[in-house]
């Protein structure tokens, strides 16, 4: 089973996508795909993984494909950080994003 798709095959699909923008750190940003109840890691049409420095870019870059829905979603090592033992379940942050700037 695949586990990436290219921004081409993406803006191909027919019905509407879920978007995960993943947070890293500092101002990067990287996109999984929605495919079936399936995260797909999205690819650049020369196969490198998809990478933009905003939300904004990122909203551009798919401009093209059928979008339901997109979260930002961030995992958080804080508890590492602070010294803690690493927690059973992860501690990730995801939060709705407005698919058109407009809708802000």
């Amino acid at each position: 089973m695949p586990t990436t798709i290219s921004l081409d095959e993406a803006g191909a699909l027919q019905g509407p996508l879920g978007i995960i923008v993943h947070s890293i750190e500092g101002s990067i940003y990287r996109v999984s795909v929605v495919v079936e109840g399936r995260e797909l890691r999205l690819l650049e049409r020369d196969g490198k993984t998809f990478q933009r420095r905003s939300v904004t870019h990122v909203r551009d870059a798919l401009r093209d494909c059928a979008i339901a829905s997109m979260v930002l979603r961030q995992q958080s090592a804080y508890d590492e950080m602070i010294g803690q033992s690493p927690r059973a379940d992860c501690n990730t942050l995801e939060v709705p994003l407005a698919v058109e700037p407009d809708q802000i």
